[in-house]
């Protein structure tokens, strides 16, 4: 099933309507006034992180109390949800799954629930992990809604299960954290051997401004916590999860700081100047 099939609900046309729709049945608002928070959901939710002063050097536990609190993400990702980028990514890793014979999911940072309901339908074991209660709360209305089953993760008081998933996303999630490191490194400890997890990172802007860790500084970290990529899925970036010995990630951290903090930006504008750029991206991705 396609990302649109699993979460139209019946009686609506656009995939927008009906997340618009299912969230003012959840909130027992007019739908009109609904749509209204969503259009203005992105820009809400910059102005409550500035309203905050939050910045890149914040307190850890600052920036964390910000997305446990701020409930504008129930209308942003309503919007982001209704036309999401990742889909391709998604439906790869379903059939990836039905491949390998994997069942047990973990949608990490999964707001609103839309990716868990995606693996749900599509026949999968989905835990669901967040600080946001809010968020928590509609997703698990969410699935109960459908009749589904879901694990829920606070990860205000929880820790992740350690050798569980055999798929792990964080779409759109490692660049809000300041610390994304140790997270990667948590991630990999939850997952077994052989599993996939599925990632992207969008770069800071003036309309993110809760965007505070740069592509280099993700990426230039996952192969030391335990990752070999495997695929390149438009914006998404899948990852085998590998065991390595000590000098691995040694050799991994220091190759993955040289080349991220100090050269992959500039390689990347030497291949723009030199009007490669695309041709060796598809020679990467093996198209």
């Amino acid at each position: 099933m396609g990302w649109a099939e699993t979460l139209l609900r019946p009686g609506h046309r656009s995939l927008f309507e009906s997340m618009v729709a299912e969230l003012a049945e959840y909130l027992g608002e007019a739908p009109s006034a609904v749509a209204a928070a969503c259009a203005a959901g992105a820009e809400s939710v910059a102005q409550a992180w500035k309203a905050r002063q939050l910045h890149k050097q914040s307190p850890p536990s600052e920036v964390l109390e910000f997305y446990r609190a701020t409930k504008s993400y129930l209308f942003d990702l309503t919007t982001f949800n209704s036309n999401y980028p990742h889909t391709t990514a998604l439906e790869a890793l379903v059939e990836m799954a039905k491949k390998r014979g994997f069942t047990k999911v973990l949608d990490f940072g999964s707001g609103i629930g839309s990716v868990g309901l995606f693996f749900a339908l599509n026949g999968l074991e989905v835990t669901l992990a967040d600080v946001s209660e809010s968020l928590q709360e509609y997703a698990t209305w969410r699935f109960k809604v459908r009749g589904l089953k879901v694990t829920l993760i606070n990860l205000n008081r929880e820790e992740l299960p350690r050798n569980t998933f055999d798929i792990v996303t964080a779409f759109d999630v490692l660049e809000h954290l300041p610390q994304p490191a140790n997270t990667l490194r948590s991630l990999a400890a939850s997952m077994k051997a052989g599993g996939l997890i599925a990632l992207n990172v969008e770069d800071p802007g003036p309309r993110f401004p809760q965007h505070i860790a740069t592509y280099e500084e993700v990426f230039a970290t996952v192969w030391a916590a335990g990752f070999r990529r495997l695929q390149f899925l438009g914006k998404t970036e899948i990852f085998e999860r590998v065991e390595r010995t000590a000098i691995a990630k040694l050799w991994h951290s220091l190759w993955g700081y040289i080349w991220y903090r100090f050269l992959h930006r500039k390689t990347i504008v030497l291949l723009e100047t030199l009007g490669i750029k695309e041709m060796i991206r598809k020679w990467i991705k093996g198209r």
